[in-house]
């Protein structure tokens, strides 16, 4: 895919400062606790979609002095991910403007690449994944997270989140993403020329009252200023009012007692050419 055509790629919650900012707050450990175990001081490591950093910048502790990169297409977010970036980690992390279908880099450049709820919102995930195999070394591993929201589970039940999750399948098949990406991520990795591969998977919840109430805010603002609205608005799959609707939806639920949300993510670790070493944790196939 050229350079041209992945400016086509609609990311499609966008960079309003309500997707930012709750973005900022995952962590290495949160978000890639599956990956940690295979990190070694020393290992060029490259974030694919890296948003705001601070993922990166836990990935980049663990391989210091080794190199860690940042790659966003988002010129704003890279700037973001510089200012919060730990003065202390700047010699061996960087962030930079660039896309995984054209990236910069030598082939064989990189021990590990990382790619975090990315290839959901790409139209060829699996050409994405083919750059990523010729990026890596001859024991390099590459290793992604991807939600899928088929399996994302709440209560109460609730007809703004219900209408919400039926639009958000709805821009999705419409800017050619994958809304349930997790399932796939194994296949993808296949089709990508991988052969030796660990699946596992991992859920995120908000089960108390400040984290539900933070969740619903968070949703009630995309809903109404991010760009799933202004990609609902221009495709005509929602009018104003049905925002409003949905975002107080949202915001109903998460003052209930009893709310809960819960989402499903499955993660893959692949390795480039050959098995894991014998006794590795996990299976290959």
């Amino acid at each position: 895919m050229s350079d041209a055509q992945a400016k086509d790629e609609v990311y499609q919650h966008g960079h309003h400062v309500s997707v930012v900012a709750n973005h900022a707050k995952r962590t290495a450990e949160t978000c890639a606790a599956f990956m940690l175990p295979l990190l070694r001081p020393g290992m060029r490591l490259l974030d694919v979609g890296c948003g705001p950093g601070s993922i990166t910048s836990g990935l980049a502790e663990r391989v210091a002095p080794g190199q860690t990169i940042g790659i966003d297409m988002s010129a704003s977010v890279i700037e973001t991910a510089k200012a919060l970036a730990p003065p202390a980690a700047r010699e061996h992390l960087s962030f930079e403007v660039g896309n995984i279908y054209a990236p910069r880099f030598a082939s064989e450049s990189f021990d590990a690449v990382f790619l975090h709820q990315v290839l959901q919102h790409l139209r060829r995930p699996q050409d994405a994944l083919r750059k990523v195999r010729t990026l890596l070394a001859a024991n390099g591993i590459a290793c992604a997270r991807e939600v899928d929201w088929g399996g994302t589970t709440f209560f109460p039940d609730n007809a703004g989140m219900r209408r919400f999750l039926d639009l958000y399948y709805a821009l999705a098949r419409r800017n050619g993403g994958e809304p349930d990406a997790g399932r796939h991520l194994r296949g993808w990795f296949r089709e990508a020329g991988f052969a030796y591969m660990r699946v596992s998977t991992s859920t995120t919840s908000y089960a108390d009252p400040a984290a539900t109430r933070a969740w619903a805010e968070t949703y009630a603002a995309r809903t109404l200023h991010s760009n799933i609205a202004d990609k609902a608005l221009e495709y005509g799959l929602a009018t104003r009012g049905e925002l409003e609707n949905i975002a107080e939806g949202w915001r109903a639920w998460g003052r209930d007692a009893d709310a809960f949300f819960c989402l499903t993510h499955a993660e893959v670790v692949a390795w480039k050419r050959q098995a894991p070493l014998a006794g590795d944790a996990g299976a290959a196939g």
